[in-house]
């Protein structure tokens, strides 16, 4: 059975770029661009691992849709890989509350622009552990 990957992303190109080189290494993909299609979808499809973005629509949407889906306990362990490029648009660096494994389990940070490759490793790598 394939692993389910559920792709959270406002950017539609990088949404499609993103859901088609991980799709070819022979994972599920399912997309949303915005939070609450994404909360939906993460309900409705439950995916073995999700990629967010943090700025969407708001420039907290993501981090915000994090919180709600780490308090639940029925996805406190689901792996998430959260993008961002808030340090180069805000100035606000979220790592360390991102770390927090006790407040965010499963939870991998990673700065954008991210090459899709390295993305795929990345999720081939937590599905793994």
């Amino acid at each position: 059975m394939k692993n389910k990957i559920l792709l959270i992303d406002d950017d539609e190109d990088l949404l499609r770029s993103f859901q088609v080189m991980i799709e070819s290494k022979g994972f599920d993909v399912i997309t949303a661009s915005d939070g609450k299609d994404g909360y939906t979808k993460l309900k409705n499809e439950k995916p073995d691992l999700l990629v967010l973005d943090v700025m969407m629509n708001t420039d907290l949407e993501g981090y915000n849709l994090l919180h709600v889906i780490k308090q639940e306990p029925a996805y406190k362990k689901i792996p998430i890989i959260l993008l961002t490029g808030m340090i180069d648009k805000l100035g606000v660096n979220l790592i360390s509350g991102v770390e927090d494994e006790e407040m965010l389990p499963n939870v991998h940070f990673q700065d954008k622009p991210i090459d899709p490759q390295v993305l795929v490793k990345m999720i081939q790598d937590l599905l793994k552990e």
